[in-house]
């Protein structure tokens, strides 16, 4: 059975830096990555990471 999953991570305070959008990209090779969003979307597997750690990520910066 699949699971359909879709991912979106919007920024509202400031531009993601080259160096976060590189980490973005080592978590998700297939995502949607701008200095302002990560997009992604799953029909088969999911997600690679704790989607909560994105947020805890980008707290501290």
């Amino acid at each position: 059975m699949s699971e359909y999953q879709y991912y979106q991570f919007l920024t509202i305070d400031r531009l993601l830096s080259a160096r976060e959008m590189d980490h973005l990209r080592d978590v998700s090779t297939r995502a949607q990555i701008t200095p302002v969003s990560f997009g992604n979307e799953y029909h088969w597997g999911g997600l690679e990471a704790d989607p909560r750690d994105f947020i805890r990520c980008c707290e501290a910066a």
